[in-house]
């Protein structure tokens, strides 16, 4: 049965990530579902808005204004998900704002305080991993670089911040040179609160450079809040650029059901969330970093034969899932590309020509 409402779904902060602008409005299309995808940025220049049904210029997400107005447009609107991919708007959303917009009515794709405290500090993410039995590299932080070179002075390590997005700070060294990628990385390092927080070394963290191939994983979860796992997609990642994946390879995700599904009880996301895994020497995958939203990965497995921006606004239209929108093909190979979009045309400007 078909919703008794066109749907409205917002998808916040997409920026560049414009195609999921795209995906969505094609899944309305393709399901049979009456609705719009309404773009929300604090840049009428994203974008995003070329590509929506409806365009909403909103407060940045650390502006004083921002969960006011999230709340007042909410409350008008009455939309039916939001769905955001900044990390840090995800965090604005964790602590308590995104529970009132449940409360209007509105899914929200948010973790939990506990859960998205586990998340945004890598340091804790690594010892609450390992207590629920998820493997992940052991984790230091900044400070303990010297016991660590000491312990392993020909080791290799990945140096990244603490409480970053992305892969920014992220450094790879040796035993001999790793203090320095600590203090180089602590240099750009945000505190907890998101904003720079003087150079300080415990702003980082180092874990042993993991030899294996990496894997990103979207793990599709219900939008109740239950924690259960919808579908699992997975790609190889073939060649990397400035820490985001180029070119990838589609593969079996079985080997990262476990995890995943542990993730779920865990964390018990809504929705969609990002998980890059590598693998250990002895073929182990450990789970290395957690995005709880689309991440920039999923678009490999789309151009495969998922579609998950389908699976999750049939959920929300009330119909039965469809297990084969998370299904895809392995052995696909596909590269990241750019494109181009017309955000603002004046068309009291005359036509040029030579």
């Amino acid at each position: 049965m078909h919703a008794a409402r066109p749907l409205k779904i917002v998808i916040a902060s997409a920026g560049r990530r414009a195609h999921y602008i795209e995906w969505f409005r094609s899944a309305l299309s393709s399901q049979g579902i009456s609705g719009e995808i309404i773009a929300m940025e604090y840049r009428t220049t994203s974008p995003t808005f070329g590509l929506a049904n409806r365009n909403m210029v909103a407060p940045a997400y650390n502006s004083p204004d921002y969960s006011d107005f999230i709340r007042d447009w909410v409350r008008a609107e009455r939309p039916d998900l939001f769905l955001s991919l900044n990390d840090y708007e995800n965090q604005i959303m964790s602590d308590g704002l995104a529970d009132e917009l449940r409360e209007l009515g509105c899914k929200v794709a948010a973790l939990s305080p506990f859960a998205q405290s586990v998340v945004l500090d890598k340091y804790r993410m690594a010892a609450v991993l390992a207590e629920h039995g998820l493997a992940t590299p052991i984790t230091h932080l900044g400070s303990h670089a010297t016991l660590v070179k000491g312990e392993r002075p020909q080791g290799r390590f990945v140096v990244k911040h603490r409480f970053g997005s992305g892969s920014r700070g992220l450094q790879v060294a040796s035993g001999c040179d790793l203090e320095e990628a600590v203090t180089e990385s602590a240099r750009t390092a945000i505190g907890k609160h998101g904003t720079l927080d003087g150079g300080k070394v415990d702003n980082v963290v180092v874990q042993e450079l993991l030899p294996g191939t990496e894997y990103g994983i979207d793990g599709m979860f219900s939008l109740d809040g239950s924690g259960s796992l919808l579908g699992v997609l997975a790609r190889r990642k073939d060649v990397m650029r400035d820490g985001d994946t180029d070119i990838a390879t589609t593969v079996s995700a079985d080997r990262f059901v476990p995890a995943m599904s542990g993730l779920g009880d865990l964390l018990k996301p809504i929705g969609p969330i990002d998980v890059d895994f590598r693998e250990t020497a002895e073929g182990r995958p450990d789970i290395i970093d957690i995005n709880p939203r689309l991440g920039g990965g999923y678009p490999y497995c789309h151009r495969a034969g998922a579609d998950l921006p389908a699976a999750i606004v049939r959920t929300l239209a009330g119909l039965e899932d469809e297990p084969s929108l998370l299904t895809y093909r392995f052995g696909v190979t596909t590269a990241r590309r750019e494109d181009f979009t017309v955000v603002h045309e004046d068309v009291d400007m005359p036509v040029g020509s030579r």
